[in-house]
């Protein structure tokens, strides 16, 4: 056996093996002299879903820059952090430009994005917290993955479906990322499972500070809610359900 081959990767290998191997690119995979508008404007309610999905998108710099404060020390953590960073602003500027090629109004502006970061901005979370934040990032990511699928399930304008695809496997991906961090802490002290419980039993998405209510694809998306608390459970090995049952 090579040496290499004994040499157990690093999750950030990892990371960016999936990254490349998932690549797509704004330029040359989307048909964006296709798009037809009559289509896409026909469906309003999905690009009105997609609006607030783009300044989701958009808030990634504030958000993830509080991540980068606190796992500094975590060389797989801000390789993670950093390939969000960058798809996170991908998802966005594609969506954008969707929108605007579509003519969706009201569109976009930067004074808007400016905006809703303001806030934002001056907010941090202690290092001692950031385990409860990767369970809010990877649910986030977790429900983002479904939301795009849905859409794509969805929208009658071609180019849109393709384009929402490429990002719902984006956000699978990072989901997975996230997971991942949160695996490796679990591993170190598997008595950590009660918090990553108990942040599972109140998440919010991390959108609802960018724009308030997040929108959703498909209410009640029972498929999106078993596999949310079937990844719960095979981090901390034990079911969602029980620990609610143990705590209320």
């Amino acid at each position: 056996m090579s040496t290499s081959a004994l040499i157990r990767p690093h999750l950030y290998a990892r990371f960016a093996s999936a990254t490349e191997r998932g690549a797509w690119s704004i330029d040359r995979d989307i048909a964006w002299h296709a798009v037809d508008r009559e289509r896409a404007l026909a469906q309003p309610d999905i690009l009105a879903a997609l609006r607030d999905a783009a300044l989701i998108e958009s808030f990634h710099p504030v958000n993830l820059a509080r991540f980068l404060r606190v796992v500094w020390d975590d060389v797989d953590g801000c390789a993670a952090v950093g390939i969000e960073m960058y798809e996170g602003f991908k998802h966005f500027h594609a969506l954008r430009m969707y929108l605007d090629i579509a003519g969706f109004e009201p569109a976009i502006t930067d004074e808007e994005l400016i905006e809703l970061r303001r806030a934002g901005a001056a907010r941090d979370f202690p290092a001692s917290e950031v385990l409860e934040h990767l369970v809010e990032f990877m649910l986030s990511e977790h429900l983002a993955a479904y939301f795009f699928r849905r859409l794509a399930e969805r929208a009658e304008e071609p180019v849109l479906a393709e384009l929402l695809r490429y990002i719902a496997a984006d956000e699978v991906r990072h989901a997975q990322s996230a997971s991942d961090l949160i695996a490796k802490r679990l591993a170190r002290d598997p008595a950590l499972a009660d918090r990553v419980l108990a942040a599972a039993v109140s998440f919010h998405h991390y959108g609802e500070e960018a724009i308030g209510q997040v929108p959703v694809a498909m209410p009640g998306d029972s498929i999106a809610i078993r596999t949310f608390a079937e990844r719960i459970e095979r981090l901390c090995g034990r079911r969602l359900v029980d620990h609610l049952k143990t705590t209320l």
